[in-house]
C-alpha cells in the first residue's frame, strides 16, 4: 500500500503576478517573477510525496539550462531521478503564467517540449515503475501514445488508474476503458462530452456522460467544491480559505488524492483529504512550491470538515 506512480509532465513555471490578465494586444506591467518547478505531472507528483506516499515519476525533460534546475527540484521534494528521462533533440517545457493579483486567476501558455518526446519503448523500457504500484495517476501533458501504454501497464498490473483528463484535446475514448476514475474540471468535462456548462443541471448530466465510460466521475469546480455522483449529494463542497494563486490547486487536488486512495481510504474520506489540499495550495504562490504536507491536510480536515467521516 501507499506506493503512487506518476506520470507525465516537467515544465519550468515562468510566473507573474499582474493587476489584470492582459486582453490581446494589451500591455501589463506586472511583478514579482517568479521560477519554479512545474508541469502537471510533476506537480501532482509532489503534491502525492508531501502528502505522505511513496512516489515514483517518470517524464522527460531538455539538455538544456534548465537541466540543472529541475535535478535540484527532483531532489529537493524527494522524489527519484531514476525515471528522469533526457531528450537529445527537444529542450524541457515551459509554461507561461500569468496570475491576477487581485484574485489569484490565471491564464496559462504551456510548450510541453521534451514531454512530447516520451515514447512507448521509454514506457516499455521502465515498465517496472507502473506494475509495482498501488494508484497509477497521469495527464494529458504529455505525448499521448506513452500516455496510453503506461495506462494499460498499470491497469494491467492491477493499479488503480486515476486520468486527469487536461489539458482537454483530442484522444482516443477507448483508453478510458482501463481508467478507475477520471477527474476533470467542468471546463474540461464540458469539452469532453460537448455538453455546455449551464449550471449544477449541466454538471449532472456531463457526469452521467462520463459514467458511461469511467466508473467513478470527480468534476472539480474551483470555489464551488467537487462534484462526485457516487457520494451522497453529489456536490461537495470546496474548503473556504483566503486565496491568493489558484494555479496547481487542481494538480493538489489529484495528487493528494491519489495518495490518500493508495493507503486505502474510501472515495468520500479521500475526496476530503484531496479538497483541503487544494484549498491549502490557493493560499500560497506558485505551484509545486505551493502543495502541502500531511499533517496540514489532516488539520484542516479535522477543523472544517470534522475527523469522524469514514
Amino acid at each position: 500500500m501507499n506506493k503512487v506512480t506518476v506520470f507525465g509532465s516537467y515544465v519550468m513555471d515562468l510566473t507573474t503576478l499582474s493587476p489584470h490578465i492582459p486582453v490581446v494586444g494589451e500591455t501589463v506591467f506586472s511583478g514579482p517573477f517568479k521560477m519554479g518547478p512545474g508541469g502537471k505531472g510533476f506537480n501532482q507528483a509532489v503534491a502525492a510525496r508531501k502528502a505522505g506516499s511513496d512516489v515514483k515519476f517518470m517524464t522527460k525533460i531538455g539538455k538544456d539550462l534548465f537541466a540543472p534546475f529541475v535535478k535540484n527540484a527532483f531532489d529537493r521534494f524527494g522524489i527519484t531521478k531514476e525515471y528522469l528521462l533526457e531528450s537529445d533533440t527537444a529542450g524541457t517545457g515551459v509554461a507561461l503564467i500569468i496570475v491576477d493579483e487581485n484574485n489569484g486567476n490565471n491564464a496559462i501558455a504551456v510548450a510541453p517540449e521534451a514531454c512530447n518526446e516520451l515514447t512507448i519503448d521509454d514506457v516499455k523500457r521502465n515498465r517496472d515503475i507502473f506494475t509495482s504500484s498501488d494508484v497509477f495517476l497521469t495527464q494529458f501533458e504529455a505525448n499521448l501514445d506513452a500516455t496510453y501504454e503506461a495506462i494499460k501497464l498499470a491497469r494491467d498490473s492491477g493499479a488503480r488508474v486515476l486520468l486527469n483528463p487536461a489539458p482537454v484535446k483530442e484522444f482516443d475514448h477507448s483508453i478510458l476503458k482501463y481508467v478507475d476514475v477520471i477527474m476533470p474540471n467542468e471546463i474540461e468535462a464540458s469539452l469532453m462530452t460537448g455538453i455546455p456548462l449551464d449550471g449544477m443541471d449541466s454538471i449532472e448530466e456531463i457526469a452521467s456522460e462520463l459514467k458511461k465510460s469511467v466508473d467513478t466521475v470527480l468534476i472539480t469546480l474551483g470555489g464551488k467544491g467537487v462534484y462526485c455522483p457516487s457520494v451522497n449529494g453529489g456536490l461537495v463542497p470546496a474548503c473556504k480559505v483566503k486565496t491568493i494563486d489558484t494555479t496547481g490547486a487542481g494538480d493538489a487536488f489529484a495528487g493528494v488524492f491519489a495518495a490518500y486512495l493508495s493507503r486505502g481510504e474510501g472515495l468520500e474520506r479521500a475526496i476530503d483529504y484531496a479538497r483541503a489540499g487544494a484549498a491549502i495550495s490557493t493560499t500560497r504562490f506558485g505551484t509545486s512550491p505551493s502543495m502541502p504536507e500531511r499533517e496540514e491536510i489532516e488539520a484542516l480536515v479535522n477543523e472544517m470538515i470534522g475527523g469522524d467521516r469514514k
